[in-house]
Formats: C-alpha cells, structure tokens, sequence
C-alpha cells in the first residue's frame, strides 16, 4: 500500500519536444527539412568543391589523399556555392548579420561591404529569425541533444532546463564585436556554431584533422543535453543575437486564436528558442519552424503578416 501511494506522488516527467506530434502543415515541415538537409549538405561539400579547384591548380594536397579521389568526383561548382553563412547566388552575396559586422569592423563600412551585407539583412527583415529554423547546420546536434534529454528522461536520469536570460546572447554579440574592433581579428566565428562547423569541414578535408573549434560545439551539445535544452541557441548564440535584432522588423508573425486555444501549453513546449505563443509573447527570437503552428491540437496558430515585434522584445527575458 506504502508503495503504491509513494509511486501515486511521484512527480511526472516533464513533457518534452519528442512527446509532441506535429500533427498539421505536414508541408512546411518537409520542405523546412528539405532546406535544412541542403543547408547541412553544403557545409561539408563547399571544402570538397575547394579542394577539387585547388587539385585543377595543381595546388592541392598528395594525390593518395582520399578526399582528392573524392574531390575530383564532383562537378564544377554552380553558381549558386557557399557556405550557409555566407552564399552567392549568381551576383548576390547573402552574409550572415554577425558575420557582415564583423567583417564591417575589420576592413572597414564602405559602400561594398554595404552592397554585401544587405541582402542578407533584408531577408533577415522580411522573413525573420529563418536561419536558425532552416539553415543551421547546428539543428542537428540541437534534435540529437533533445533526444539524449528525451531518452534520460524515460531512464528517470534528471536533466536541469537552466533558464538563461536570452539577453545573455546580446552580451557575447558585443562582447564579440568590441573584441574584433580591438584586436583586428574576427571574434564571432570562434563563438559560432554554424561558423565552426564550417571550419571543421575544410580542417577534416584538407588536412585529416578535425578543427579545436568543435570543442565548442561539443561544449554548446553537453550544455543543451544537461544544463539547459536549446540553452546556447537562445541565450549564449552571437549569430542568434543578431538575427534577433534584425529579424524583430519582420511582418511574418505567428499569429493565436484566442477563441480556438485550449492553453493546453504544446506549442511553448515544443519552441526550442523560448517564445510563448499560447501567451502570445513571441518577439524576434522567433525561428520560423513552425512547429508550434504543427503541434496544436486545435490549429489556433498560423503563420501570418501582422505588426512588427518591437526591438525591445528581442531583449525579453525568458
């Protein structure tokens, strides 16, 4: 009997993103993951197409490396190449916001780094926060670290959710930024998942050895898994910052009716940045997924044109 009322107290697990269906705009997922897959495909073959140029050259690493014999595989590269954070269709640049800053304090705010720069920021302004929704190739150590918290859960294994004040993230931004003013030396890519990830790419390809700089990435995938879910995108991401900031201008809203919510609080679950669209508190953190609009049972949310977040709303705590 003393068992049976000690396990009627027990307190129950947490719901998590993976107890949640995404029972609607099966569409939008698909083709959010169909971006993503590019997006993360992109990162590891962009150091292949470089390698294959610098083969042609004659400039490139011995002939018996195995990433030559792949390299020399691919076709020329269209031209649409680059890397997620930084990708040239035809005669447009589209630069990441933290990235272009950085890039500004270096060389200098002319009108070229301008003609560079704003493609990207008024993507950013029109369609919002998208990137980490879409693009990031860090998404996947991000759904990886939601399934470890899932899976230890389901062992009875407690993991903390930290709620980091997602201010935090503007800190490492200018931090980051007065750092590269100061020393001349680009600052944000050490601090940047996606910039990282980059990085190792070329390291492995060219070289056979992975990038210091994933340390940083391993650091960001334990600090998710057990300190706080989804903690270093949205409270401790310079690139997250900035796409905050730019991407509070943007009219694509998730918008809540009132009459069909059920507070049953599935769609701030499943948000891996923090916003509270049962509340209707969401601001530039906003990622795009869609997955709150996917979870709710009684499809109160849709993704629409409505007034501008406020600046400050970026700055929200969570």
């Amino acid at each position: 009997m003393a068992e049976s009322t000690a396990q009627s107290v027990r307190p129950r697990r947490a719901l998590q993103p993976l107890d949640i269906t995404l029972r609607h705009g099966k569409r939008y997922q698909r083709a959010r993951v169909a971006f993503l897959t590019f997006s993360v495909s992109l990162t590891f073959v962009l150091p292949l197409w470089h390698l294959r140029a610098a083969v042609m050259d004659g400039a490139g690493p011995p002939l018996t490396s195995p990433a030559v014999g792949l390299a020399r595989l691919l076709p020329a590269p269209p031209a649409w190449w680059g890397a997620p954070t930084s990708l040239r269709l035809w005669a447009v640049e589209l630069i990441d916001p933290a990235l272009a800053l950085g890039v500004g304090l270096t060389r200098g705010f002319s009108f070229s780094w301008l003609w560079a720069a704003l493609p990207g920021l008024l993507l950013v302004a029109t369609l919002g926060r998208f990137f980490c929704g879409w693009a990031c190739p860090y998404l996947p150590i991000l759904a990886a670290s939601n399934a470890a918290r899932w899976f230890l859960g389901r062992f009875g294994v407690p993991t903390a959710d930290l709620k980091v004040p997602r201010r935090t993230a503007f800190v490492v931004l200018v931090g980051a930024l007065f750092a590269t003013a100061f020393t001349g030396a680009q600052v944000v890519p050490l601090l940047y998942p996606p910039a990282l990830l980059g990085r190792a790419g070329f390291g492995f390809v060219f070289f056979g050895a992975l990038s210091a700089g994933l340390a940083l990435v391993v650091g960001a995938f334990v600090f998710d898994t057990f300190v706080s879910r989804a903690g270093f995108c949205r409270a401790l991401c310079p690139g997250g910052a900035a796409f905050s900031v730019v991407g509070a201008l943007s009219p694509l809203r998730v918008v809540r009716e009132v009459p069909k919510c059920t507070d049953c609080t599935v769609c701030d679950v499943v948000c891996n940045l923090g916003q509270r669209p049962m509340t209707d508190k969401l601001d530039g953190g906003c990622e795009r997924c869609g997955k709150c609009i996917a979870s709710c049972p009684t499809q109160a949310l849709s993704l629409r044109l409505a007034k501008p977040s406020a600046l400050r709303g970026a700055l929200e705590k969570p």
